[in-house]
């Protein structure tokens, strides 16, 4: 009983440290083999396979082996395992912390598949590292160089510390809602997705971006 209230207990924030050896970086919604125009057309590319090639190069030119990438969901779409396998492959980074978003496809499976493999029974168990991908479920709190950050899919109207000018990071939105974008001060929230910025973004990136960003209240505990 001890071991089974262990897995499920909520997890104080994760600290992490950025520093020149080990940076952590951002991303969201690199939709990996989605067969629809509006995303890799939308990223100038012709195909899935050239929008792939380019988003992996990329990811591989920012991030290190060494370095935390934290990915805020659909990672992926319509992909087969081998071809989920091939890709993870490629990416150089070691260490990949990922948020399920509303498009798992086979990276909720790879999770599913290994997580029933040790404890013999389909649950939730979080944080849970597959190969280089730690699974920290649908929502985490973390703590970078002593900043409270909030991650999550889905952009957030208030959460947890904001008046502490902690920060909110999501995707899902695909660059599309003003109140998540660069140039909205109102909060410290923003969509670190890649269709906003065309590559991950590192902790001290979305630093110099949030410090132009203003704490509104938005209720009473605000």
């Amino acid at each position: 009983m001890r071991d089974l209230i262990q897995l499920f207990m909520f997890e104080r924030p994760l600290k992490l440290t950025d520093c020149e050896n080990h940076k952590v970086y951002f991303t969201s919604d690199t939709h990996f083999r989605h067969d629809q125009k509006f995303i890799y057309e939308s990223r100038g590319y012709k195909d899935r396979y050239e929008h792939d090639d380019a988003l992996i190069a990329k990811i591989n030119e920012v991030v290190r082996p060494q370095d935390t990438l934290i990915h805020l969901g659909d990672f992926c779409l319509n992909i087969t395992p081998p071809e989920f396998n091939e890709i993870l492959a490629r990416i150089y980074c070691q260490n990949i912390l990922y948020i399920f978003g509303n498009h798992n496809s086979c990276i909720r499976r790879y999770y599913e598949e290994a997580v029933v493999a040790e404890y013999g029974k389909d649950i939730e168990v979080y944080p849970y590292k597959v190969s280089k991908i730690t699974y920290l479920g649908y929502y985490k709190e973390i703590i970078v160089n002593g900043h409270m950050i909030v991650i999550h899919h889905y952009p957030h109207q208030i959460w947890n510390q904001m008046q502490k000018s902690a920060w909110q990071l999501s995707g899902h939105s695909h660059y599309t809602n003003p109140t998540t974008q660069l140039d909205n001060t109102d909060n410290k929230i923003l969509d670190v997705g890649w269709d906003g910025h065309g590559k991950p973004l590192s902790f001290l990136e979305i630093q110099k971006i949030i410090a132009n960003k203003n704490h509104v209240k938005q209720d009473k505990h605000h």
